[in-house]
């Protein structure tokens, strides 16, 4: 996100928004993560078909919420 040159005013609330919105990306991205390690290393998981899936399934929204996070965050610049 370009928030024009430190001196200028309102470059303080554009930096502070840039890192609350990649602070909020990484909140979904690490429970994608989560999700994903769940379902390739936990045995009950492992065990069942149909809750890997689901399970994996959930990692990928996970994922795209938190993508779709960072971009929003990057919009403005545009």
């Amino acid at each position: 996100m370009f928030c024009g040159d430190p001196g200028t005013s309102g470059y303080a609330d554009c930096a502070a928004q840039t890192q609350l919105f990649a602070l909020a990306s990484v909140i979904p991205a690490l429970l994608g993560l989560a999700l994903l390690v769940a379902a390739l290393t936990a045995p009950s998981v492992r065990g069942d078909r149909i809750l890997r899936t689901r399970t994996l399934s959930y990692s990928l929204v996970a994922w795209g919420i938190a993508a779709f996070t960072y971009v929003m965050g990057g919009l403005p610049s545009l």
